[in-house]
């Protein structure tokens, strides 16, 4: 197995990649590479995406494709280009979003209109004033994960994301310990609403070098009137912006106007990848060039059709 590849400040890690093959938000199969994945947050990358250097005489190794997630960008990339034997493939463009958490929560506060202000603060306050256990409560210590978890769970298998992106939060062993890992080195902030005692939306925030991701969350969709995913985001922002423990909350990749609407700063960034400019590598990209412009052109035919929101609707009530 091919051991971790160290270029000055940055590190790649080997493991698998998956390329998934959609149709909108419907993975229709996948096919799986011997990855090289770079392991630097974007906040310490340049916007050159030549840089740091991928270490290209892997892909001669053992190594199928090399990665870089989230690298922030400038200008425009073409979508496929071959030099020297290198299939570049960008794979993705989006805008990264986050939160910084210097400050207090009131200055936060005062990045939204007076509108929506009063419309979160309402939100909040009609939650809260249920009463009868309608509370956020949090969960940061060792001991207390074992308990966050079996509660997200019992949330994340009632989500749209689980059933139909295989995207709620695991549910094995392995991935319990890390959560107490995190915990016992104060690197994971975990939030769990509660309606009248029973959960009804979680959020788990994994950290690393004090940057917190907005790793897992959900909630049950029976209450979606109650617009719990934002009121626990207010009250996982106040009780972060109060500690002072990070120095951000990154809402990681994928778009969405819940990232849009919380987020103090955006980045422009890129998901590309390296391959040998062989013909089975060109095969695999030209395949799943042709499954993403099929999805994306099958989307604004819906969307012209006044469609696409109500089929979105549909198929996360599956």
């Amino acid at each position: 197995m091919l051991a971790a590849v160290s270029t000055d400040a940055h590190r790649w890690e080997p493991g698998p990649f998956v390329l998934s093959y959609r149709i909108g938000e419907v993975a229709l199969f996948r096919r799986r590479f011997r990855g090289l994945t770079l392991r630097t947050h974007f906040f310490d990358l340049t916007d050159d995406p030549a840089t740091p250097p991928p270490p290209f005489d892997c892909l001669s190794a053992g190594v199928d494709v090399i990665v870089t997630r989230s690298h922030p960008v400038r200008g425009s990339l073409p979508v496929v280009t071959v030099s020297d034997g290198v299939l570049r493939y960008v794979l993705a463009r989006y805008t990264r979003y986050h939160t910084e958490l210097a400050g207090d929560f009131e200055t936060y506060l005062s990045k939204f209109s007076a509108k929506s202000r009063g419309t979160l603060r309402r939100k909040v306050r009609r939650f809260l004033e249920l009463g009868h256990e309608s509370e956020m409560r949090s969960y940061k210590r060792p001991d207390e994960m074992e308990t966050f978890h079996g509660l997200a769970r019992e949330v994340s298998a009632l989500t749209y994301q689980e059933r139909l992106l295989d995207a709620g939060i695991p549910d094995d062993p392995n991935f319990r310990q890390e959560l107490v890992n995190l915990a016992e080195s104060d690197s994971v902030r975990a939030y769990v609403l509660f309606l009248y005692g029973r959960a009804i939306a979680y959020l788990c925030c994994l950290s690393v070098n004090a940057i917190l991701l907005y790793s897992y969350l959900g909630y049950d969709p029976k209450h979606a009137e109650l617009s719990p995913g934002t009121v626990l985001q207010y009250l996982a922002f106040e009780s972060l912006f109060e500690e002072k423990r990070f120095r951000a909350l990154d809402f990681t990749e994928g778009q969405g106007e819940h990232k849009r609407f919380f987020a103090t700063h955006e980045t422009p960034c890129a998901d590309i990848c390296y391959f040998p400019a062989s013909p089975s590598a060109r095969f695999w990209v030209g395949l799943h060039r042709t499954f993403d412009r099929t999805s994306v052109g099958a989307a604004a035919v819906l969307d012209r059709l006044g469609l696409k929101s109500r089929l979105k609707r549909l198929l996360r009530r599956l």
